[in-house]
Order: structure tokens, then C-alpha cells, then sequence
């Protein structure tokens, strides 16, 4: 059983380090992204946190019985 355990352990080690590699080699860009587009992207990034962050709270509100009823 230990030795299975190594192996695959093993093996999660090795598939980690070749994505690493992989992302620290330099490769040729051959895309283009307009701003507008980056800007869509940032602002959905940025609403999706602030939009969590929200739910987050809410749902910390209600454990801790502060929330009360809606109005």
C-alpha cells in the first residue's frame, strides 16, 4: 500500500513540475486581444468578486442570526 501511495504521489509531483515548465517556457504570441475585449473581461472578473463577496456576507449574516427577516 505504501508503495502505491509513492507511486502515484510520485506521479502528481512529476505532472506538476511539467506544467510548470511548461508555463515558464516562452512561446510566440500568436493572439490578439483588443482592449475593449481585456476590459470585458476585467470588469466580469471584478463583478463576479464583488458579487461574492456579497453572497459570502449575507450568508455569514444569516449563521450568525443578524440578518432578521427581508423587508
Amino acid at each position: 500500500m505504501r508503495n502505491m501511495n509513492f507511486r502515484s504521489s510520485f506521479a502528481i509531483r512529476v505532472a506538476v513540475f511539467a506544467v510548470l515548465i511548461s508555463f515558464a517556457t516562452e512561446r510566440e504570441a500568436r493572439a490578439y486581444t483588443d482592449p475593449g475585449t481585456g476590459a470585458l473581461i476585467w470588469q466580469a472578473l471584478v463583478a463576479g468578486f464583488v458579487g461574492l463577496a456579497y453572497y459570502f456576507r449575507r450568508f455569514a449574516t444569516k449563521l450568525k442570526g443578524r440578518g432578521g427577516e427581508k423587508r
